[in-house]
């Protein structure tokens, strides 16, 4: 271990130690009193019961024989009553407040004259402890006195009461913040053990943001403890005095609820120095009794797992890369494209911003390296011959052309567990279709397809994440939506079991997954986006602000999840709870999602495995209704000579030059005896008129 590592370890054992300690001392807080004589000290104030009635006791006014016998016994031996007036009233001489319950007892010795000092305590009970407990100390001496006896006789002040009730709320707050605090403080303990061990390359902003949430709980609650704690000692005091009745702060209580936030902001301090380094590539060397920031970061060790991915684009850098380098993968990017493969390989760092509902969330992504395959395609078989896994986002039209490196690489591989190989593309079957690729025999030799299943396993995966368009200075980093699903059928890799990738669902049975994802995401986004192109909308939340369109998009998924749910046995319920998650997921204004992106390549939407032919041709076939879904295919058909887009202009050609039955066949697959033949031609002859 090198210098820096040692320094690095022993600096992390300062916060946690510090986040321990701060965690025992609010759990103490918590519980202190929840057992006779436990931390009775650490209470929130004490209430001196012990001189009630010694002045005020008005017999006047009363019948009571028990308040005159006490009356006589003050008026005979002042000393003696005021040592035994609580017992006689059937009451104790202090109450002391906890955040779960109260403790009562006797004093000993029983005080006489230093009414202003808390003499030594003998606890005899102890209340039940409750969530939101809130100590009422009138109801409580007026359930102790003897029968007869009420708080009127002993003029008890009524302001006391108001005082106390005034903080009630205040107090069932400030147990919710102990307990946010207690809780975040041992989830930043726990982050900080794993931040000693050096496991998760994550810890110290995680540390940070974890103290973070434990100190403004506690700073809350220790404030809030001080506010009630106050009024009720003063409110007692400016008018419970002349009855008797003193009231004390409990000193123990505020020094620890006010060490334990001191103490969490001390480690946010260290944390935030230790996440600066980080982020700065910072690493301490021991030199003279002091440290030196190394002018450069070491290249980053080798991870005992090892990801080479396909496509250095937005879902390759935003998704795939991030997920594997997050489960402890290092990855390896291969793309053909010089100057994005030059950035990858100058820059050691990038960032990917996760935009969801409640805010933003940034994770930097640094353990990988990246390859040019069109330059060093050596070097790039190398990599995927000794790797754990490969995957690839490149678009189904691109897969043919990675295929002769992963083949070459799977041939020549001689590690003992198979390649796992996942496509990771919007298309059903796309692994298939790779493995179709691969197997071809212009590039796997026939003799060595037999026994191609020892070297590589294939598995289809569904993924689901939208990923908006870029910020024209991002560079490598990415912004992205925080939700996700990433889907594996799982069955390929028996007996080995698959690659451990914390993000990935693996699955027995791919094909639900898959057409629920196609047919209610990619639906409803791309019938945003064509609805929203023809009517000069230029984002999807735009689009879906316009309530026609949104109508129109929940038809469209209205008709899918009919066929989702007698298909696939999912229940009408679960659906319709997914089609809104969605519709609220493609809404989403932050992710400033442009029309043009979404409709993208019109020709591979409008296939017969695709969002709007597919699940239309299953329902035509049934009988069922699928009219919203022709409605979205002609909106598709004029997505046409789109700036930046070969496919729609592609298709504007064929529409000019081709009859519609032709287009129908060509475009969408479909053969003239299927059920929605016609239907689709009409659409397409429509389009040809405009």
């Amino acid at each position: 271990m090198r210098a820096s590592d040692v320094i690095k370890r022993r600096w992390e054992l300062v916060p946690l130690l510090f986040i321990l300690t701060a965690y025992i001392l609010s759990m103490l807080c918590i519980f202190a009193g929840s057992k006779r004589g436990y931390l009775e000290e650490a209470n929130l104030f004490t209430l001196n019961t012990s001189m009630l009635g010694r002045t005020t006791l008005d017999t006047s006014k009363t019948s009571s024989s028990i308040l005159k016998s006490i009356t006589n016994t003050i008026q005979k031996d002042v000393n003696k009553a005021i040592s035994d007036v609580a017992k006689t009233l059937n009451i104790h001489d202090f109450y002391s407040a906890h955040i779960l319950d109260y403790c009562e007892g006797y004093f000993s010795p029983t005080p006489f004259e230093n009414l202003t000092s808390q003499p030594s305590k003998n606890i005899t009970h102890c209340s039940n402890q409750t969530s939101f407990f809130h100590f009422d100390p009138g109801a409580v001496i007026q359930n102790e006195l003897k029968s007869g006896v009420n708080l009127t006789d002993l003029r008890w002040p009524t302001a006391i009461q108001d005082g106390v009730r005034a903080v009630e709320g205040a107090t069932n707050v400030m147990f919710v913040l102990y307990l946010m605090g207690a809780v975040t403080t041992g989830m930043a303990l726990i982050a900080a053990l794993v931040a000693v061990r050096g496991v998760w390359r994550y810890s110290a902003i995680t540390c940070l943001v974890l103290s973070s949430l434990a100190f403004g709980s506690l700073l809350l609650a220790s404030s809030i403890a001080n506010i009630v704690i106050s009024k009720v000692v003063n409110a007692v005091n400016e008018h419970g005095n002349d009855i008797g009745v003193y009231a004390y702060k409990g000193e123990t209580f505020i020094g620890m609820t006010w060490a334990a936030t001191l103490l969490v902001l001390v480690t946010i301090v260290m944390w935030s120095y230790e996440f600066i380094r980080e982020r700065k590539g910072a690493a301490f060397l021991e030199k003279g009794g002091g440290y030196l920031e190394e002018e450069q970061r070491k290249p980053p060790q080798k991870m005992g797992l090892k990801a080479v991915h396909f496509g250095g684009g937005n879902i390759g850098r935003g998704f795939v890369g991030e997920k594997l380098c997050q489960s402890g993968f290092e990855v390896v990017f291969v793309d053909v494209m010089d100057k994005l493969i030059e950035q990858l390989q100058q820059t050691k760092s990038y960032t990917v911003t996760e935009i969801g509902g409640e805010g933003e969330k940034v994770n930097t992504i640094s353990n990988y390296r990246a390859i040019n395959s069109k330059t060093h395609e050596k070097d790039a078989v190398e990599e995927v011959s000794s790797a754990d896994m490969v995957t690839c986002a490149v678009g189904p039209n691109i897969l043919k052309f990675i295929a002769p490196v992963i083949a070459k690489a799977i041939d020549s591989r001689t590690v003992s567990t198979p390649l796992a190989v996942i496509a990771c593309e919007n298309m059903i079957g796309a692994t298939d279709k790779l493995a179709e690729f691969i197997k071809d025999p212009k590039n796997t030799p026939e003799d060595r397809l037999s026994s191609i299943s020892q070297r590589a396993r294939f598995a289809n995966s569904a993924i689901d994440r939208i990923v908006p368009g870029q910020d024209s200075d991002a560079g490598l980093n990415v912004k992205i939506e925080s939700f996700y699903e990433w889907v594996v059928d799982k069955t390929p890799f028996a007996p080995h079991g698959p690659p451990k990738v914390e993000a990935i669902k693996w699955v027995d049975d791919l094909v639900p997954y898959i057409e629920r994802k196609l047919f209610t995401v990619n639906t409803g986004h791309a019938a945003a986006a064509y609805y929203g192109h023809a009517r000069g909308k230029k984002t999807i939340a735009e689009a879906l602000e316009d309530k026609e369109i949104h109508e129109i998009v929940r038809e469209c998924l209205a008709e899918t999840s009919h066929l989702i749910v007698n298909k696939h046995g999912i229940t009408v319920s679960e659906q319709k709870d997914y089609v809104e998650k969605i519709i609220k997921r493609i809404s989403n204004p932050h992710l400033e999602d442009v029309v043009e992106r979404v409709g993208r390549a019109p020709l591979r939407k409008l296939g017969r495995q695709e969002r709007f032919v597919g699940p239309a041709h299953h329902l035509a076939e049934q009988g069922d209704k699928y009219t919203a879904l022709l409605g979205a295919m002609e909106q598709a058909f004029n997505f046409v000579d789109v700036e930046g887009d070969d496919e729609s202009k592609e298709l504007s050609k064929m529409l000019k030059s081709m009859d519609a039955p032709s287009v129908v066949s060509k475009v969408c697959g479909l053969e003239k005896n299927d059920k929605m033949f016609a239907e689709v031609q009409s659409v397409v002859e429509k389009v040809q008129k405009k």
